[in-house]
């Protein structure tokens, strides 16, 4: 779908849409929801069965649903006031530079930005049924709502696009309609969305769903305040997610931050690009390993904390600790693995693959080279801050976060620097991003190392996680037999048979080295097979 889009929309209109829209977006929706979500999480409305049966017989929302409700409808208001803000500074932002508000160059940019922002406010419309459902886990009701949205915005997109396209008859870059599409598209995924949800939840509540849009005070015993609307307690702890939520965003949007302020257009378009394709692996491996550790860091190394130290044997706790050493080799075995071969599979392949995407600047090229080799650095940060966020303390927490939020500030300074004084472009941000991967890395390295310490075991070592030495040389030499025959044959580079003849040379390649890590690493498949299955005895990496 993405392919399609770049190709009608163009590079440049998807990549404005694609870092400042989508920042503009997730600005909007992430502070004025994520916190309550969060804090809505610890509400339990089953704790609502011993109500009065009265408000059953007058349809109406119990206690706890009623303070659900309560709560979720301040994410609304809260949504209207940010979104003017922002408006009000994209558009000063906007005054000013030419390649935005130029009908050349963006054509419908405000009324794209307005849409963006309206179709923000609408998606927040749907908080009181969405938490509502969640509080009665109704988890297939929610997925079937994101699908049939998720449907409604590529329509949306696309059929914006090809009515630009059919009536200019334009090129891709120049088509009139390509900026208002992907605002055209996210305002069908927020209606389609409430609409689903208000379809649906219509047949799982006892009440009428306007009554999920009305504040009501309640008398609750715990609430500190008698006739209060949501309660003192969950009042304090949403402004704590709140605080916690504005710093994830700052972590987690600093380099949308820079691209949106210091970048063009066409360096927009190339990183949008390069993210979109290039974090494939990452959504489809690294995230479901790092959700996967997690959850086993949860069951064993949190297990071992110091305020169980003075409770549990000593034997207990070295237990649980090589088990999660264990399970960190693994895992830093698998991740040098998969980095090995995007290492050396994508840096090489990255510009005949971004050729055969029809997007054939070199600038690309080398944007997608780097992020193969940003992503082994994104895979290995992803699981050891997995474990560093299960055994830490909530005072180390807030150290952790001190120090994450200073590693972006000097990224975010890297970036700016990278981009706007030495002109790198899409390849320099992703550069800025690797040292910010490496800083994070070291300090988990420390923080694991003494967290080991202090049960008076060794921590996991890097030489348990290195490849067999046969795998090394099979990436070593696929990579070397790659070089040779690209330099042989130079002068066909541009030839689309050779290219498909470099793909299937890969291929081949590729095969040989999956191939030498079933010959070689059969114990570390086996460790993974058992991990995945939940059984941490006799783990083991070679």
């Amino acid at each position: 779908m993405n392919m399609l889009v770049i190709y009608i929309a163009g590079r440049k209109a998807f990549g404005v849409a694609s870092v400042r829209f989508e920042l503009l977006l997730s600005t909007i929706l992430f502070l004025s929801r994520e916190g309550m979500r969060n804090a809505l999480l610890r509400v339990n409305v089953s704790s609502s069965s011993n109500s009065s049966p009265r408000s059953r017989l007058n349809k109406r929302p119990l206690e706890q649903e009623q303070r659900i409700i309560n709560a979720a409808l301040i994410p609304i208001a809260a949504g209207m006031a940010m979104a003017g803000c922002l408006y009000w500074m994209y558009a000063s932002r906007s005054a000013q530079s030419p390649e935005s508000l130029s009908n050349k160059s963006a054509p419908y940019y405000r009324l794209s930005l307005i849409v963006y922002i309206v179709a923000a406010w609408v998606e927040l419309c749907v908080e009181p049924l969405f938490v509502l459902s969640r509080a009665h886990v109704l988890f297939k009701l929610q997925a079937k709502c994101e699908g049939i949205a998720v449907s409604c915005r590529c329509a949306a997109v696309v059929a914006t696009l090809l009515l630009g396209h059919y009536f200019t008859i334009a090129e891709a870059d120049n088509n009139p309609l390509r900026l208002l599409a992907f605002a055209a598209g996210q305002m069908a995924y927020a209606v389609a969305i409430v609409a689903a949800f208000v379809r649906y939840m219509a047949s799982e509540l006892d009440y009428p769903i306007w009554m999920c849009y009305m504040p009501r005070k309640i008398a609750r015993s715990d609430a500190g305040l008698e006739n209060s609307y949501i309660g003192r307690s969950l009042g304090s702890l949403a402004a704590t997610f709140v605080g916690q939520s504005l710093i994830k965003h700052f972590l987690t949007q600093g380099d949308s931050m820079v691209m949106a302020k210091f970048a063009t257009t066409d360096e927009m378009g190339i990183f949008a690009f390069v993210s979109n394709y290039g974090s494939i692996p990452a959504r489809v491996i690294f995230l479901p390993l790092e959700e996967a550790s997690r959850a086993v860091f949860s069951k064993t190394a949190a297990a071992v904390n110091s305020q169980d130290l003075a409770k549990r044997p000593a034997a207990d706790d070295k237990a649980n600790a090589r088990d999660a050493r264990q399970v960190l080799t693994v895992l830093g075995k698998l991740q040098l693995l998969l980095g090995a071969i995007l290492t050396v599979f994508g840096t090489l392949y990255s510009p005949i693959l971004a050729s055969l995407a029809r997007q054939t600047d070199a600038a690309v090229g080398q944007a997608l080279a780097a992020y193969c080799l940003y992503l082994p650095l994104m895979g290995l940060n992803g699981f050891l801050e997995a474990f560093v966020h299960s055994v830490a303390s909530r005072s180390q927490l807030v150290r952790i976060n001190t120090w994450m939020v200073g590693f972006t500030v000097v990224y975010m300074m890297l970036a700016v620097y990278v981009l706007h004084r030495l002109g790198l472009g899409s390849a320099g941000i992703i550069f800025a991003n690797m040292l910010n991967m490496g800083l994070r890395i070291i300090y988990c390295r420390v923080f694991i190392s003494a967290w080991f310490a202090r049960l008076g075991i060794a921590g996991p070592q890097l030489s348990a996680m290195l490849p067999h030495p046969a795998v090394i040389g099979t990436c070593l030499g696929s990579g070397a037999v790659i070089v040779a025959i690209s330099a042989a044959f130079s002068h066909l580079q541009n030839s689309t048979v050779f290219q498909l003849l470099m793909l299937a040379l890969g291929g081949a390649l590729g095969t040989a080295v999956l191939f030498s890590i079933w010959l070689y690493e059969q114990p570390f498949i086996r460790s993974v097979r058992r991990l995945r299955s939940g059984n941490l005895g006799s783990i083991k990496t070679s």
